[in-house]
């Protein structure tokens, strides 16, 4: 039995995710410069890119901390993945959504920040998140410039499938056309 919030679309979520090609992926290095602005316009030491698949939460892109694969039961991200809404916990071991997960309990985390990554039809694919090792708030701006960078972000996942299926029209046909 889950153990974790599933959205209602979880089925539809999941066959956007194959669509798109972001299913088991490993790290891509473009997508770090997102993971540092993010860090950079919050003041948190690690923020992290990733897809949620149907067991196990995919890590994009990692800086500040060393992860590859997060099972899906112990991640906080899944609360953002099923609500489609930003989670923010200025105080890990405050809400009951975190202070007794494994991997927030050993990681030292204190706070964190997630952003959904909305498809065009409203689909969740993934999240991006900063966390700290301390309690903290963050302004209305830095809230509003992470919804930013989660939206260029989107753009840019969801482009890289919409150029490879314009690139199949550039072609040229495998016949002559009379």
């Amino acid at each position: 039995m889950k153990k974790y919030p599933i959205p209602a679309n979880e089925e539809g979520r999941m066959k956007k995710l194959e669509y798109f090609d972001l299913l088991n992926l490993e790290k891509d290095p473009q997508l770090d410069i997102f993971a540092e602005t993010a860090c950079l316009v919050t003041d948190c030491p690690a923020a992290l890119i990733a897809m949620m698949e149907s067991e196990t939460q995919t890590i994009q892109s990692c800086v500040g901390m060393a992860l590859d694969f997060v099972d899906r039961k112990n991640t906080v991200c899944q609360y953002s993945i099923a609500s489609g809404e930003i989670l923010i916990i200025n105080d890990t071991l405050l809400d009951e959504r975190s202070s007794e997960n494994p991997l927030i309990l050993a990681g030292g985390i204190r706070f964190y920040a997630g952003v959904p990554l909305i498809d065009d039809e409203g689909f969740v694919l993934g999240t991006i998140c900063v966390i700290d090792y301390k309690p903290k708030t963050l302004t209305n701006d830095q809230i509003s410039t992470l919804k930013k960078i989660g939206e260029a972000i989107t753009k840019v996942l969801t482009g890289k499938r919409k150029i490879f299926r314009l690139s199949i029209f550039n072609r040229p046909l495998p016949f002559p056309i009379t």
